[in-house]
């Protein structure tokens, strides 16, 4: 029989372990964030810090077992490691269902054949960032995972539509680089960077259009900087751009359209001002 109990030693490693885990992946996120981490850098620190989180997981649950078969001191600690390595394994475990059924792709475009060019963004894009050619295997992927992700077409001029995509590219608070306005020989064209609202990634964008004073095309092509699976991140902005880019439009053909009341209405009211008063007719007193 044993007279007193013996602190677990696995207890006490993995609470300092995920202890330590939470600590370096926590730092790297912030560092990132708020004060210019390269984002290679973070992504190893990040996930240094998840596989020592998963390290606290196995000898955690190595502890809880040793304690309860020999009544060891530790359970606290043990459960205590087991939450702080929750916290760090939460990101990758939210992430899993779209690693597992999203294709491997780095960026999404509208018109794989011929994609909108990335000019001075190819400046930018320098190191270990994905390069700026646009992988032609992505297209079968894309098809097959994205089949909505098409050119928006509206029949409406070329310079209404390109004021709008700029309007809707400042709303969404993208940072534009560069921006070429649509001229006679030349078609509109946008480069800007979105940078994600959690973890702060840099995410560049290219949008073409063209058209003609009756009617435009919208291209777009949206690409991480870094990492070689997006998690779907960039069609679902395609699909959020083009949505706002339907409602504004759909917003200034309303406003047209009450505009043309008005004024419709305006014009009759003076055409009648104009026409002479009708003489109120006298009837005879046959009395």
């Amino acid at each position: 029989m044993r007279l007193y109990e013996t602190l677990s030693r696995r207890a006490a490693w993995s609470y300092r372990i995920a202890a330590l885990s939470v600590f370096v992946f926590a730092g790297a996120f912030v560092w990132h964030r708020f004060f210019g981490l390269a984002t290679p850098l973070a992504f190893k620190i990040m996930g240094a810090a998840i596989a020592g989180a998963i390290v606290a997981v196995v000898v955690a649950i190595a502890a809880l077992v040793a304690i309860w078969n020999n009544g060891d001191r530790g359970a606290g600690r043990a459960t205590t490691a087991l939450l702080l390595a929750a916290l760090v394994l939460a990101v990758p475990l939210w992430s899993l269902p779209a690693l597992l059924t999203l294709p491997r792709l780095y960026e999404v475009t509208t018109d794989p054949a011929a994609p909108p060019a990335f000019d001075r963004i190819a400046r930018i894009r320098q190191g270990q960032a994905n390069p700026i050619r646009y992988e032609a295997a992505f297209a079968p992927l894309q098809a097959q995972a994205y089949p909505d992700l098409k050119p928006l077409v509206i029949q409406r001029p070329l310079v209404d539509v390109y004021t709008s995509v700029r309007d809707v590219v400042k709303t969404l608070n993208w940072k534009i680089l560069e921006e070429q306005a649509p001229e006679a020989t030349k078609a509109g064209h946008i480069e800007a960077v979105e940078k994600t609202l959690l973890f702060g990634f840099m995410d560049d964008v290219a949008i073409r259009v063209t058209g003609n004073a009756k009617s435009a095309r919208v291209d777009i092509r949206s690409s991480s900087r870094f990492g070689q699976h997006d998690l779907g991140r960039n069609a679902e902005r395609v699909r959020r751009f083009f949505m706002e880019v339907k409602n504004r439009l759909a917003a200034l053909e309303r406003l047209e359209r009450m505009e043309r009341v008005v004024a419709a209405r305006q014009a009759e009211e003076k055409e009648k001002a104009k026409s002479p008063a009708k003489p109120a007719s006298r009837k005879r007193d046959t009395n």
